[in-house]
């Protein structure tokens, strides 16, 4: 059996670099998907929740602001549907677009987005971590959708 030396900064820079690529890659993805397909289509195929409400929002390890969504109360229902979203995945919190608003009004809203990362996913909510030490989530009003 030969005896090779691993090249630990080669190795490490070769990782950065596919990890780096794979984040190109499904941010693109995402996109695409965002921008070709309504919430509610998402929604079906279970990249996305509609119809939350704010419950609660508090501060988080390192000054992060953690939002909690639960089912929106005038939907109805007990839980939030069925849904792919798992701890650890990066999601875009925003306001979720009536039907008749027109293209600008979408775009001012999705200005107003934030991102974060799921800290907890249940049957009922979903915690989510904002990215911004800065973002408060204070523009969220009505319903949302991750």
């Amino acid at each position: 059996m030969k005896n090779t030396e691993l090249d630990i900064p080669a190795f490490a820079a070769s990782q950065l670099s596919l990890l780096a690529s794979e984040l190109a890659a499904e941010t693109s993805q995402t996109a695409l998907l965002l921008s070709s397909h309504s919430p509610r289509t998402l929604s079906r195929a279970g990249l996305a929740v509609t119809n939350l409400a704010l419950s609660s929002q508090r501060t988080g390890l390192g000054g992060k602001t953690v939002l909690e969504l639960e089912q929106d109360s005038a939907v109805g229902g007990e839980g939030l549907d069925d849904h792919g979203i798992r701890v650890g995945d990066i999601v875009r919190v925003g306001q979720q677009p009536k039907g008749g608003e027109k293209k600008i009004e979408k775009k001012s809203m999705e200005s107003r987005d934030a991102a974060g990362v799921v800290i907890k996913a249940g049957p009922k909510a979903l915690q989510v971590a904002l990215d911004k030490e800065g973002d408060e989530g204070d523009g969220f009003a009505g319903r949302l959708w991750v």
